[in-house]
């Protein structure tokens, strides 16, 4: 840079702040009158502040004697309250008569046709069903057999057995599963 650009730069700089610094020290005021009296200053939005305010004025007159608004009939966001019930006379009921108790029947418990077995004799085939019980325990029973006392055997087919409660009489039918 040479010397002549840099005094260039120094004195531009100078002349605008001293530009800047003679337009802030301006001020709105004009001089006092010679006779002495003081001078009034209007600003020019004075009379646009107070053609506002006149209308303001009259709103806030009309919104004062305005009715207020109704409560809404009803209010989506509470419930409505419960009802009263007053006490009417008291009733008496009569005591229920108990039923007469039904015989509990026991569910009936799990049995599984695992095998049938077959042997020959000169009279015909003679057949034995295995069946196991809920506790794994092996239960070989012929025609006419008990099982877990609670079952008679009643017929031993080739693909199932059936049994017949002797409590209820209900037939109750095992088939074997093919696996």
């Amino acid at each position: 840079m040479t010397l002549r650009r840099a005094t260039l730069y120094v004195g531009g700089g100078s002349l605008l702040v001293a530009w800047f610094s003679s337009a802030a020290s301006l001020s709105m005021r004009t001089p006092p009158r010679a006779d002495g009296t003081p001078q009034t200053v209007t600003a020019v939005t004075d009379g646009v502040a107070e053609a506002v305010q006149a209308p303001t004025r009259r709103l806030r007159q009309r919104l004062s004697a305005a009715p207020l608004p109704q409560q809404p009939l009803r209010n989506p966001f509470a419930f409505r309250p419960a009802p009263v019930e007053t006490p009417s006379a008291v009733r008496v009921r009569a005591a229920a008569e108990p039923l007469a108790a039904e015989p509990v029947i026991p569910a009936e418990p799990r049995l599984e046709l695992v095998g049938i077995a077959e042997q020959r004799t000169p009279d015909g085939a003679v057949r034995t069903a295995m069946i196991a019980t809920e506790a794994n325990e092996l239960v070989m029973a012929a025609v006419g057999a008990a099982v877990l006392g609670r079952y008679t055997v009643t017929a031993i087919d080739g693909d199932g057995v059936s049994l017949i409660e002797t409590s209820t009489g209900r037939t109750r039918r095992l088939v074997l599963q093919v696996q």
